[in-house]
């Protein structure tokens, strides 16, 4: 999980920690607030101690972002997608051309027929 991650959710139970806690004992409103934004800020602080201490960031975002191979890897897509959509356009023309012709041939058969119910 990333540090950031810690952060936000350590952050989240102090506030809804100090909120509870400061409901329950303190009678003033702006009370209240000061001892819930203190509780935040003490599990805030809390949590980037803890981090600095046990989570080891170069492991994490030690990465580096290789551009290169990212887009040749992008360009080798794009290829094999626009190989795939000629060969797409192909094959719905040929079944156009299919179309076409059975259209053509529907037609002559209903003349033959036509023809013969005349006679």
């Amino acid at each position: 999980m990333r540090p950031e991650n810690y952060v936000a959710f350590f952050t989240v139970c102090g506030f809804f920690i100090g909120l509870s806690f400061s409901v329950i004992s303190v009678d003033e409103a702006f009370d209240i607030l000061l001892s819930t934004c203190f509780i935040t800020f003490m599990f805030y602080v809390f949590v980037h101690i803890a981090i600095m201490n046990f989570i080891d960031i170069k492991k994490i975002s030690g990465r580096i972002f290789n551009k290169q191979d990212y887009e040749k890897t992008s360009n080798n897509i794009i290829n094999d997608l626009v190989i795939r959509e000629k060969k797409m356009d192909v094959i719905l023309e040929k079944l156009n051309e299919e179309r076409e012709e059975l259209k053509k041939n529907e037609a002559k058969e209903r003349r033959k027929n036509a023809k013969r119910a005349v006679a």
